[in-house]
Order: C-alpha cells, then sequence, then structure tokens
C-alpha cells in the first residue's frame, strides 16, 4: 500500500515536535518513533529494556526489530524512527548535534538529518532549542525490502 507524501511528513513532524519537547525538558533523548496504520493512523511508538537509564542504541535496535515484525504482517504501512545523533562530518552540518529520523515505508528509505542548537540558560538549564535546515540522505531500506 502506498504512502502519500503528506503522510510520511505527518511522521517527521510528529518526530521534530516531540523532540524539540524532549530537548526543552531534558537537553536530550533516547530513540523513539512513530508509525502510520493501513488506516492512516499514526499512532506512537516505544521501546523499554526495562533499564532505568538503557543504552539509546539498544532501544533503536529493539524499535527496529519490533517494526520488523509490525511490517511483516501487515500491521504498519510507513514508519519514523528518531534518534540523538552526531551528524556525519561528510555532511558539512550547521551543527554536529542533530535529530536523526530513518523515514521508510514501501519504495521511500531515508535519513533525514535536523541539526539542532540548544540555547541555554546561566545555570545550564535549556532556554530553547533552535532546528536548522533539514536534509535528506537516501539509504537502502531497513524494514520495508
Amino acid at each position: 500500500m502506498a504512502v502519500s507524501p503528506e503522510k510520511l511528513h505527518e511522521l517527521l513532524m510528529y518526530c521534530m515536535n516531540f523532540a524539540r519537547q524532549m530537548l526543552q525538558c531534558a537537553g536530550e533523548f533516547y530513540p523513539f518513533g512513530a508509525s502510520v496504520g493501513p488506516d492512516g493512523s499514526v499512532a506512537a511508538i516505544g521501546a523499554s529494556t526495562g533499564e532505568e537509564h538503557p543504552k539509546g542504541q539498544e532501544l533503536y535496535e529493539l524499535m527496529l526489530s519490533g517494526l520488523a515484525e509490525r511490517v511483516r504482517t501487515n500491521q504498519v504501512i510507513a514508519v519514523a524512527i528518531a534518534a540523538d545523533v552526531n551528524i556525519p562530518p561528510q555532511y558539512s552540518p550547521e551543527s554536529p548535534d542533530g535529530l536523526r529520523v530513518l523515514l521508510e515505508s514501501q519504495g521511500y528509505s531515508r535519513f533525514v538529518y535536523v541539526p539542532y542548537r540548544l540555547a541555554k540558560q546561566d545555570d545550564g538549564a535549556v532556554a530553547g532549542v533552535d532546528f536548522l535546515a533539514p536534509f535528506s540522505v537516501e539509504i537502502s531500506p531497513n524494514l520495508f525490502k
């Protein structure tokens, strides 16, 4: 089933908005995501290892694994997984800190990078989050092969 560009954009915006909220509150975030069901509904996705301070990579891989099963059983038609990353220098980002969103559906697979800068108060608390110009990189499909 084809996914409209508007639905893919909705997934990206969900990830950007939630990442902004988490960066504002904590200055960082664990991987999270969202999916589109066959009926077009968007749902949040999370994962837990049961640990209080899990490794981000473990959560990311846990979400990929769970989503792979949901793709195989036709429970989702598009997915987005967001991670707080250092953007690879070969992309010459405006800031090395970034939100990376794996955005994938049948026939579409990209990493969307959104560099960001945190404005800090004198006490170190986050005063604001500035997202800079996003860019995408086509990648081989992870889930919709």
